[in-house]
């Protein structure tokens, strides 16, 4: 029978490492390593194994309920293995074309409980949606968890963990609070791509973006929630209510994660991106408070070229203030720098894209009496994303896509001349 078996947990001071074996055609689904670890800034070697499994199960569960295969560990927290149906039938809501299946069986079921300490500890990114969610709870003095989960089979170092850590110091020392921080391989210790290419055409979304990233992140924090006796976890939305998006990161699914006397909470669904957008700046200026947008997660500082930096930056103008003022290094000519991003990528906005920058370009409208950029008021209010999307993609089908079909057959038919003569 296809299955996974969590045969060892190695726990050494900070560190948390996991090996298991594949049986069946799901090993295609890993590495062949079957390694997965954690490091932390606490010491974890006193904490029950029960709970250190969690983050190994949240990661595997959803390709064991894809693939209808089984996982078996030895210890697993009482909590944690109660709520996987709850999240299991979330999935089946989302993805109605999947079936869920398979199952996860401990051989042994913990009942882990505390009296809280802390209460609540947030995952802290430094961008805009956990920027929002902090302003919104920060009266509960959250302790703040920065993850980097893409190193390979052991930590390397990297010029963008160090600024993103840097970053997420200083912003909490300026706030008298503690810092959690975490390294893992959880993003890639399986072949997301083997994963999508069996799936992604049955889930319509990507298995890191629909299926794996949210487990991944708020797992990796629970065994130091569990330590530090954290009464709820804050994960920041991505999406606001009413609009309905296929995300692993979901409170469909977020808030029925339990674990001992734990438990999580997906803040901001309430508002969408440029209410967050006015959280942040209307903040900064009622406080006289600096704050500085971490927004590439993938650069050691704002690019202010990809897709996210532009529409952070547009979103601040729309609230009619300077993007230079919350750490985006654009140029003076801000009306050129949009027009010119938005002729080379509109064609690539999927429909949540166009929604958050339709969402912006209304705040404008009502807003435009306080917008500085009069020369971007000229022409952004009248710009059609839909239409302008439409018009980019059909010209770069034609000067991109027929020629490179065209040399695929020119190529196809010299092969065959070939082989005839």
């Amino acid at each position: 029978m296809k299955g996974i078996t969590l045969n060892k947990i190695v726990v050494k001071g900070k560190r948390v490492d996991y090996f298991f074996s594949v049986n069946g055609n799901v090993q295609k689904y890993f590495k062949k390593s079957n390694h997965l670890f954690f490091e932390y800034n606490y010491d974890v070697s006193n904490l029950p194994i029960s709970i250190l499994t969690i983050p190994f199960v949240a990661n595997i569960a959803p390709l064991v309920w894809i693939t209808d295969c089984q996982l078996s560990v030895e210890e697993l927290d009482q909590s944690f293995h109660e709520c996987l149906l709850n999240i299991r039938e979330a999935y089946q809501m989302m993805y109605p074309g999947v079936q869920f299946q398979g199952e996860v069986l401990a051989s042994s079921i913990v009942n882990n409980s505390y009296t809280s300490e802390y209460e609540a500890a947030q995952l802290f990114s430094g961008g805009l949606d956990a920027l929002a969610t902090f302003i919104r709870i920060k009266d509960k003095q959250p302790l703040l968890i920065t993850e980097y989960g893409w190193h390979k089979e052991d930590i390397k170092e990297s010029d963008v963990w160090n600024q993103d850590k840097k970053h997420v110091v200083d912003f909490a020392k300026n706030y008298g609070l503690d810092n959690i921080l975490i390294h893992s391989n959880y993003g890639t210790f399986m072949n997301a791509q083997v994963i999508d290419r069996d799936f992604l055409k049955k889930l319509g979304d990507s298995w890191w973006h629909g299926l794996h990233h949210s487990l991944a992140i708020i797992s990796a924090a629970i065994p130091i929630a569990f330590k530090l006796k954290v009464e709820c976890i804050y994960i920041a939305s991505s999406y606001f209510e009413g609009y309905k998006a296929k995300c692993a990161s979901d409170p469909t699914i977020d808030n029925e994660i339990k674990f001992a006397s734990g438990r999580v909470f997906h803040d901001g669904y309430d508002i969408h991106r440029q209410e967050k957008v006015k959280v942040v700046v209307d903040y900064s200026l009622n406080n006289n408070q600096h704050i500085n947008l971490r927004v590439c997660f993938l650069n050691e500082e704002n690019c202010c070229n990809c897709e996210k930096c532009v529409r952070t930056i547009i979103g601040i103008v729309a609230e009619g203030e300077d993007p230079r003022k919350f750490g985006f290094n654009i140029s003076d000519n801000l009306s050129l720098h949009i027009k010119d991003f938005l002729k080379d990528n509109v064609k690539f906005f999927t429909p949540a894209r166009v929604m958050q920058w339709n969402l912006s370009k209304k705040r404008m409208i009502k807003n435009r009496d306080n917008i500085f950029n009069k020369d971007l008021l000229d022409w952004f209010l009248d710009y059609d994303f839909v239409v302008e999307r439409r018009k980019s993609l059909l010209k770069y089908r034609i000067t991109k896509f027929l020629p490179i079909v065209k040399r695929k057959i020119s190529t196809r038919v010299n092969r065959i001349f070939e082989t005839n003569n």
